[in-house]
């Protein structure tokens, strides 16, 4: 997983601005409160309404106020000292999770000094090629991506770049609300490519995870000779053997959060 450090500055009190990161990353949250002298001293609170406790992160007198803050935050949250002495508050979040999806509000001073951050997160993994079936000289393959968040698209294609229609396709999602899509392919002997790529993407996060599969031509004799075997897991593995599997992960560089 890429860790990836995010930095917002907001430059007026009231304004909400978003903060795109995929589960893993660090988090960095700031808000310039336009003192360009040390605000080290004073008071200031992040919360989240939706929590309870709903404190985040409270700073008095240059320490870190532990009383009342919620047990999610525990041990996981700090503000830079370099940036308190510039009039900026920055609220580290090492390894965010999917539950810190949510509304941050920083109060300094008073309610008139309120900065509100809205953090967005996504979560994203490879998916992986298996051979489901064969039959005859049709191979059924398999596509899955588990782990995802918010809910992607799978899709599979040629060579050429044209899609193939799936066979199958199923999204569920787990009690940790990420969500796992599979989908199959039939793919027949006549028009067999020698490539072909399952992808998955997310729209909100513009994440793409490609995983490309490479069939040799000698496939096809193999695949007659191992179906007329009685024994199914040696025709497997056979066609396996033959296969001589080469997939690639490809991870878009330019697919980071935005």
């Amino acid at each position: 997983m890429e860790v990836l450090v995010l930095l917002l500055i907001c430059f007026s009190a009231g304004e909400a601005l978003n903060v795109r990161a995929l589960v893993g990353d660090d988090v960095t949250l700031s808000v310039d409160t336009t003192t360009s002298s040390d605000i080290g001293e004073n008071v200031m609170e992040w919360s989240r309404t939706d929590l309870n406790p709903d404190i985040v992160h409270r700073h008095e007198n240059r320490r870190t106020i532990y009383e009342h803050q919620n047990p999610a935050y525990r041990g996981r949250t700090m503000l830079s000292a370099e940036d308190l002495d510039r009039g900026i508050i920055s609220l580290k979040l090492p390894r965010v999770r999917l539950a810190d999806e949510g509304n941050y509000t920083c109060l300094f001073k008073s309610a008139e000094n309120m900065y509100t951050v809205h953090l967005l997160v996504g979560a994203a993994s490879s998916p992986v090629i298996t051979l489901e079936e064969v039959k005859g000289e049709v191979l059924v393959l398999g596509c899955r991506a588990k782990g995802w968040y918010p809910q992607p698209k799978l899709s599979w294609w040629t060579t050429d770049g044209l899609p193939l229609p799936a066979v199958t396709m199923t999204t569920t999602q787990d009690p940790n609300q990420l969500y796992n899509i599979s989908s199959t392919v039939e793919v027949e002997s006549r028009s067999l490519s020698r490539y072909l790529t399952c992808r998955v993407h997310q729209e909100l996060f513009n994440q793409t995870r490609e995983t490309e599969i490479h069939l040799p031509e000698n496939i096809l004799s193999g695949l007659a000779r191992s179906c007329r075997t009685t024994d199914g897991l040696i025709a497997v593995a056979v066609v396996l053997a033959l296969m001589t599997i080469v997939i690639i992960i490809i991870i878009d560089g330019k697919n980071g959060p935005k």
